[in-house]
């Protein structure tokens, strides 16, 4: 324990004495403003100084609301929206909005399928909402449209597969969510979408496109307060909510738990999954420390001069804390280009047991500056902005989410890391990707 306790101190000295750049520059962001209009949410952070303007619109249309043999759908239909051709010019919402200057596209998640629409602000009110509100309200479902659309997933699908970290998520996912379907491919599988019709889209569309649960969060310069243009996105949508399809997906069992499979890339990839604490947890502060601290020390042991330089491990191992899912997890990725993908992922599992097991003395403080800086980094755009806020409220609480989550961090304590790391972190489930010319056997 005494060798166990001197690695611990060795890696807060080292992931500690550089604190970055971005941790200590002030950031003043806009506090946004919730209101209520037809059991929907709209979260407004108005900014006068803005040149762009941009809005994520949640829909509780994700997929969970998908039962196994619609797997695909959530995608087919939000896909199809967005080839939907609108007046005056009839080209596909798309087409049209980029012929504005702007840009839409679309998430499906766990609860939600969130679309982010985004342009320069004297055409965001004026045009971009109009374009996306019609579509939104009159998709077009007709074979035609859904052949385009279908193609159009397939070709995201096969992207998706020769991305080693979304096989991983995806792998994991598919048992993480046991109470729902919200583990299914987000975009499907093309033998599902083959099966999808118009009336099947159509079906899904008017059960789940609704203004029950809705969220539109929208952040940038807005005439008359943005509010009155914003809400037609609202009323595009249906009265009333849909429920989530309740399923039973049995839990990975035991204290190895590791899923292999390959594809075609270069280096082995790993894929770390720990449950978290949602985010209206009192230990949301606690683990927004321990997710950046773990990313940190992967990074810093991956970063072997004689192997791969900072930048590189930056880049290749990471963490993210995934509070906007219920439930909610916390996945640690490292790519195999480093060197062997284990070496640092066995010291990042070796530091959180210390952490779970050992009292920890001295000052967290830099720690949870860095957590800080880390979590600001990700606020940065007016997406991001955006989502988090919308994220939030969609959950219970208010829009600050920049507040919420800094006071969140700067209550925590050494014991809470403690208790955290040893509820949430002691036990991952492992996604292994692999060359497909390598014997699983041999890692």
């Amino acid at each position: 324990m005494k060798s166990a306790r001197i690695l611990l101190l060795s890696i807060l000295a080292i992931s500690c004495a550089i604190v970055p750049a971005r941790a200590a520059v002030p950031i003043r962001l806009p506090v946004p403003q919730v209101q209520s209009y037809r059991s929907a949410s709209i979260v407004l952070a108005a900014d006068a100084t803005a040149r762009l303007s941009g809005a994520q619109i949640f829909i509780r249309a994700g997929l969970d609301r998908q039962t196994s043999a619609q797997n695909g759908l959530a995608a087919l239909v939000a896909q199809s929206i967005l080839l939907t051709p609108v007046r005056p010019s009839n080209l596909g919402l798309r087409d049209a909005v980029a012929a504005q200057g702007g840009s839409v596209d679309f998430v499906i998640d766990g609860g939600f399928v969130r679309f982010y629409l985004e342009g320069i602000a004297g055409a965001f009110e004026r045009a971009l909402v109009p374009l996306f509100a019609t579509a939104l309200a009159h998709p077009n479902f007709e074979p035609v449209m859904l052949a385009q659309a279908r193609a159009e997933l397939d070709a995201k699908i096969a992207d998706d597969q020769k991305i080693p970290l979304t096989v991983g998520l995806e792998m994991l996912n598919a048992s993480f969510f046991t109470g729902s379907n919200a583990g299914l491919p987000p975009y499907g599988l093309p033998g599902t979408l083959a099966q999808q019709s118009g009336t099947d889209a159509a079906r899904f569309y008017a059960a789940n496109y609704r203004s029950g649960g809705a969220v539109v969060s929208a952040v940038g310069a807005f005439a008359n307060g943005g509010s009155q243009s914003l809400r037609s996105i609202v009323d595009a949508l249906a009265p009333g909510s849909s429920d989530p399809v309740r399923v039973r997906i049995p839990a990975l069992r035991g204290s190895a738990r590791r899923l292999v499979t390959h594809r075609d890339i270069a280096v082995p990839w790993v894929v770390a999954q720990f449950p978290a604490p949602p985010l209206t947890s009192p230990d949301f502060g606690a683990m927004l420390v321990l997710a950046s601290f773990l990313e940190r020390t992967t990074q810093d042991v991956a970063a072997n001069p004689t192997i791969t330089s900072a930048r590189f491990a930056e880049r290749a191992v990471g963490s993210f804390y995934n509070f906007d899912e219920r439930p909610a997890s916390v996945v640690l990725y490292i790519n195999g280009g480093l060197g062997d993908p284990t070496r640092p992922l066995s010291t990042a599992l070796s530091v959180m047991q210390i952490f779970a097991n050992s009292k920890l003395a001295g000052d967290i403080g830099k720690m949870k500056t860095i957590a800080a800086g880390s979590y600001l980094e990700g606020a940065s755009s007016l997406e991001d902005r955006a989502w988090l806020a919308g994220v939030f409220v969609s959950q219970g609480l208010t829009p600050d989410y920049a507040a919420h989550a800094l006071q969140a961090i700067a209550d925590v304590r050494a014991a809470d890391l403690q208790r955290v790391a040893r509820g949430y972190l002691a036990n991952p489930t492992l996604a292994v990707v692999l060359p497909r010319d390598t014997n699983a056997s041999q890692n």
